[in-house]
């Protein structure tokens, strides 16, 4: 007869084996935004890079390229730092570091708030997009440390009428928040305003 207690301890030691080696879920949003792949595997967006110069202790200075990247597979901003001949001098995970969407993860994000219907129909063909800014909010359900929310920022009319203001989060390819400005108040909501400025 097999006794119930004598499974606990095996099935439990693997199921930590399990979780220990699991990978992280890849993000749908990497099917659509150019990516790198980094030494250590992991699958980055490209977000700034410059060179700079720093003093070190005794006066010297060293030359670097300084690259900021969206680390996909850990969810994490990373900063790593090259030698002028390509040295690795460092590369750190970022956790409280937010990044702004680069261009395709906007024209991403824009896209997926554009399959909600009813926001979609609010599109014009003059309308501006605009946005790509982080939001984070410590203790927020979606947007805290590992997201990649953005604000995703529609108008028309050059910026005077606001058509949609919305929450996309990159890590997960979701809509956060599809309504966050319900106001969308404008520089010019209604020919009143023009009249009175």
């Amino acid at each position: 007869m097999l006794r119930p207690k004598s499974l606990i301890l095996p099935l439990c030691a693997l199921l930590v084996a399990c979780a220990g080696t699991r990978e992280a879920e890849r993000s749908p949003t990497l099917a659509h935004v150019p990516t790198q792949t980094l030494p250590d595997g992991h699958v980055a967006v490209l977000v700034r890079e410059y060179d700079d110069e720093v003093k070190l202790d005794g006066g010297r200075e060293q030359r670097m390229h300084v690259r900021y990247l969206w680390d996909y597979t850990a969810a994490v901003a990373r900063e790593i730092q090259t030698a002028p001949d390509g040295t690795l001098l460092s590369d750190a995970t970022r956790p409280a570091l937010t990044l702004n969407a680069t261009d395709a993860e906007l024209a991403y994000a824009v896209a997926l708030l554009r399959e909600d219907k009813a926001i979609d129909a609010r599109f014009t063909a003059d309308s501006d997009i605009y946005g790509g800014f982080s939001f984070r909010e410590p203790g927020h359900e979606a947007c805290d440390k590992a997201s990649r929310c953005i604000h995703v920022i529609v108008s028309r009319d050059g910026g005077r009428y606001k058509v949609a203001h919305a929450i996309v989060d990159l890590q997960t390819a979701r809509v956060i928040d599809p309504n966050y400005d319900p106001a969308l108040g404008g520089v010019l909501e209604t020919p009143l305003k023009a009249a009175n400025q």
